[in-house]
């Protein structure tokens, strides 16, 4: 039985759209319980009478913006409680929509790197041209600014999350800078390709332009966490223009209302293409437990994955493994 904690609270959407995900994940995942954390009065009406959920009543919120030594005055808080109960190892999971940079704050200190890890870093599956195919790319906001040896660690954290939880057999490595040649890049992306080429990286094929990552041919893009977060939030820009323009464009008159009846099948699966809510979140690789970030305005559907990103890690082992990587190749 894997039991996931999961901060309730803090999302934009608030539970009750968090509870539905859960009591839909444990109708269909007999083998996954739930330690639920939140406003108990809130909690009880939503989720009281299910076997496979336990709620632990918390009486405060991480708010979005906070610093790490606030967070660690919220012991009372639902997240600090769903990341200790993993730290605790009374949970194998935490999930949570709340507060990014608290949660990362949070399950860096609460959980500590894994021994051997730079520096932990957030990791996102991007959806891509080839339907069905994601993209992993790390670091997309845990950190500012990282290393050489942090984006070493990156693409080997990122290699085992694409070939032991995405399924994917022998995953192409690349960095994410300006131009594809060698010698393009800030000093940490040069020195990092320098590295990858001295230690014959498994899979490594070079660098990577910002056009080219969603292409459904780059498996796991590394990169510093300022960089990450630029290209992330821009692809979710990009995503949300193209998706008004298209509707913008098809209502412009009766004889595009009807043009948009036959292309519809085809605009329909683009959009499942593209759904960035299939995969869930982001998961916070590098630290000494499963901790999945769930995007703050998650759906059910959005969340539902989130939770099932979490039992596919557990499931994999993948923090032993990311723990044992240095033998691994």
């Amino acid at each position: 039985m894997i039991e996931i904690a999961v901060d309730m609270m803090g999302s934009d959407l608030g539970p009750e759209t968090l509870s539905e995900a859960v009591k839909n994940y444990a109708a269909d995942h007999k083998d996954v319980a739930f330690r639920c954390f939140g406003d108990e009065k809130r909690l009880h009406p939503l989720l009281s009478g299910m076997s496979a959920v336990q709620i632990v009543d918390t009486q405060s919120i991480i708010p979005m913006e906070i610093k790490p030594l606030d967070f660690l005055r919220k012991k009372d808080s639902s997240m600090y409680k769903a990341i200790e109960a993993v730290r605790d190892k009374t949970c194998t999971a935490v999930v949570s929509a709340g507060s990014t940079g608290g949660f990362i704050s949070g399950a860096t200190i609460l959980l500590r790197n894994i021994p051997g890890v730079t520096r932990a870093g957030l990791c996102a599956a991007f959806p891509t041209f080839k339907k069905g195919k994601a993209a992993v790319i790390l670091d997309v906001g845990a950190n500012n600014v990282n290393t050489a040896e942090d984006l070493l660690c990156f693409a080997k954290m990122g290699r085992l999350y694409a070939r032991e939880v995405l399924g994917v057999e022998e995953p192409k490595v690349y960095t994410l800078s300006n131009g594809l040649e060698e010698g393009k890049g800030t000093d940490e992306i040069v020195k990092a390709y320098s590295l990858f080429k001295e230690q014959d990286f498994p899979g490594f094929a070079g660098n990577a332009e910002a056009r080219e990552v969603l292409d459904g041919d780059h498996d796991v893009v590394v990169t510093p966490g300022f960089a990450g977060n630029i290209l992330l939030k821009a692809c979710e820009g990009t995503a949300s223009l193209m998706n008004k323009l298209i509707k913008k464009a098809f209502m412009k008159s009766p004889i595009t209302k009807v043009g948009y009846l036959f292309a519809s099948s085809g605009f329909k699966d683009m959009k499942e293409s593209m759904d960035y809510k299939k995969y869930g979140g982001a998961i916070l690789l590098g630290v000494n437990g499963v901790a999945v970030k769930a995007h703050g305005n998650s759906d059910s559907y959005a969340f539902y994955n989130a939770i099932d990103v979490a039992r596919r890690m557990a499931e994999s082992h993948i923090v032993e493994k990311i723990g044992g990587m240095e033998s691994h190749d």
